[in-house]
């Protein structure tokens, strides 16, 4: 294993260097079975090439932290990332991180069509139990994901873009396409500034049958749930008053819902004061608690703490 993750970005030349030391390195490592690397640090066509077609790529298991940059085609076949996905098979996680939109980007008049797969060998991937695609609306990667079969895939973690239309993003199909075998599914968008939060799918329940966890991102989608279904962790960003309505909507659907976890919060140790413990935040999560306990449901704070053990 090779974990970089930790490593701080000082700067371009330094990216350099390491990017000319990785693509040295790649091929003397024929056993390498996992590889993380800061995402600050954007890996090139020849370091991943190098990566890819050397002796032992099969043995790859998880790569994370790598950082995607679009190629100027958008046909899956020119793009270095799944070339490296189709040289590893074996691959196991897969955590890659794009470059997002422009929050005040509104120009999607222009139609888009999506390149001709008539050809494309889809990517063998039966072993992918883990895929996350942060900050990625549409890009060839995630085009040969959704035309290949991934059947191990059990946890999906993807930042929403659901107020674009397909084809000009991909996420939504992603879910459909690759829902019925997903335990978790986590939508995310990773905070930078200016941030923009787009809205989610509503059908997540449907085309996800099987979930047993999922993490919902702002705003909150309407969540259709006509049914009952084996849910067992709800993930919010926080409690808020007006988010209530609809989770309190859907209970009945949810026998088996047993955790609702704040994500981006934490019990407050003890020792502050009643008064800070009963506003904010911290009040709402309190009021929380006490009536979600009353379904025997318990609520969780960002490290998965209950209040008690804050």
């Amino acid at each position: 294993m090779l974990d970089l993750s930790e490593l701080a970005f000082v700067g371009q030349q330094q990216a350099l260097l390491l990017d000319s030391i990785l693509t040295t390195l790649f091929p003397l490592v024929p056993s390498l079975s996992a590889l993380y690397i800061n995402p600050s640090f954007v890996l090139s066509r020849r370091a991943l090439y190098s990566l890819c077609e050397r002796d032992g790529a099969a043995n790859l298991k998880s790569l994370g932290g790598l950082t995607y940059l679009a190629p100027p085609s958008p046909t899956p076949s020119d793009d270095p990332f799944v070339r490296l996905l189709q040289c590893c098979p074996n691959l196991e996680e897969f955590e890659i991180v794009g470059q997002g939109l422009d929050p005040m980007d509104h120009d999607w008049d222009m139609p888009i069509e999506l390149p001709s797969m008539e050809h494309f060998r889809p990517l063998k991937l039966e072993k992918l139990r883990l895929l996350s695609l942060l900050s990625m609306h549409s890009s060839p990667l995630m085009l040969a994901l959704l035309c290949s079969s991934l059947p191990s895939l059990r946890k999906l973690t993807l930042t929403p873009y659901n107020d674009l239309p397909y084809p000009i993003s991909l996420v939504s199909a992603l879910i459909t396409t690759h829902g019925q075998s997903l335990g978790s599914l986590l939508l995310f968008t990773p905070k930078s500034w200016p941030t923009r939060l787009r809205p989610s799918p509503d059908n997540l329940f449907t085309v996800a049958p099987n979930l047993r966890h999922l993490s919902l991102e702002n705003p909150l989608p309407n969540l259709v749930l006509l049914e009952p279904h084996n849910l067992q962790i709800l993930s919010i960003p926080r409690p808020r008053a007006d988010a209530w309505p609809m989770l309190e909507r859907l209970f009945p659907f949810l026998p088996r819902l047993c955790v609702v976890r704040a994500r981006d919060v934490r019990w407050i140790r003890k020792g502050i004061s009643s008064v800070a413990l009963d506003t904010g935040v911290q009040g709402e999560m309190r009021e929380w608690r006490r009536r979600l306990a009353r379904r025997k449901i318990r609520l969780l704070d960002a490290d998965w703490n209950e209040e008690s053990l804050a």
